[in-house]
């Protein structure tokens, strides 16, 4: 029997609980950049991350996206 590894793709650069900071951050005060938001992790001690990474993780966040606001019905 043989169980299936997980093979390639990048290793990420954040932690899970870090995503959820930094969806709730954005949340917060919806008038935040993702430049502002990054830049609070430049300030605590540990990982530097990129103002494209939290693009990403607030894209990946469902409750984030504005998609239902293009599936306008008539």
């Amino acid at each position: 029997m043989c169980n299936r590894r997980h093979e390639g793709g990048r290793v990420r650069s954040t932690t899970p609980a870090v995503d959820r900071y930094i969806v709730l951050s954005a949340k917060r005060n919806r008038r935040t950049t993702a430049q502002q938001v990054a830049n609070q992790f430049l300030a605590a001690p540990g990982k530097q991350i990129s103002r494209k990474t939290v693009t990403r993780r607030l894209r990946e966040e469902e409750d984030y996206t504005h998609a239902d606001l293009l599936c306008v019905s008539h």
